[in-house]
């Protein structure tokens, strides 16, 4: 079974949506015992927990505290870059950085005056080191279901720029807001090998027919291990057959 889990912010609960560092060291170290951690395309062992690690958006604390705690615990994660909000480089202090509140992130020119994202540079370093995979979390980060958003422009554009600044193929992409629809699915098909939302289920493989994959959110949680219990495992694997069908039907928005 895989079980991908979403992660955004390694702050306060003030500033957004996420978990203290201390708290994510923690499901770091209970998730180090008890799972197989693996990639988009990894093997998937059998009579096993595959557990993949996704963080959304970038935010600068995941450069921070997010990668040095990876590199502590020998894991790896993907990272949902939306790179209309990525600079090449700052001076700006890390106090400074790691301040911006998620509600004002995204914000006119916030991006650029206060670096609240990783850089392009800091994407580089981290994958280099080998212990972060980028994903495309579309250029604007709006919600692709809505009929005015340009879903063709928001896949190519970020996967150019990306593939562009950091060498590499990029075949990730992962849904802003967890928001999907048919148009959607299907633009990000054109261009992605493997498409994620939120669905709140397991998945089978990395390529379940007709739909994207399915994560289990993991922010504000004090103990990982609840979201792996047998109950709750039970629970997600029903929500799996659940969204089985409605791919079946064409129904699975």
């Amino acid at each position: 079974m895989l079980l991908i889990l979403m992660y955004h912010r390694a702050a306060p609960p003030h500033l957004g949506l996420g978990n203290p560092p201390e708290v994510l060291e923690s499901h770091f170290s209970t998730l180090r015992t008890r799972a197989n951690f693996v990639l988009p395309g990894d093997p998937l062992p059998p009579r096993r927990l595959n557990v993949c690690l996704t963080f959304d958006d970038a935010y600068a604390d995941f450069y921070f505290r997010v990668f040095p705690l990876l590199i502590k615990h020998s894991l790896r994660a993907v990272l949902a870059v939306p790179t209309a909000f990525i600079v090449e480089s700052t001076t700006l202090s890390p106090e400074i950085r790691l301040a911006v509140p998620q509600a004002d992130a995204m914000q006119g020119d916030t991006f650029r005056e206060k670096a609240a994202f990783c850089t392009w540079a800091e994407l580089r370093e981290m994958q280099t080191a080998g212990a972060v995979q980028m994903a495309s979390h579309s250029h604007h980060h709006p919600d692709m279901r809505r009929p005015d958003t340009d879903v063709d422009f928001e896949c190519l554009q970020s996967k150019k720029l990306l593939e562009n600044n950091l060498g590499r193929p990029v075949d990730t992409f992962i849904y802003p807001y967890g928001s999907v629809n048919a148009r959607a699915h299907q633009a990000v098909s054109r261009h992605y090998k493997y498409g994620i939302r939120v669905g709140a289920a397991l998945n089978r493989t990395w390529q379940p027919r007709h739909q994207p994959l399915s994560r289990v959110g993991a922010d504000n949680v004090t103990d990982v291990s609840s979201l792996f219990g047998t109950r709750q495992l039970a629970g997600f694997g029903l929500k799996m057959l659940g969204n089985q069908l409605r791919a079946a039907t064409g129904k699975w928005r």
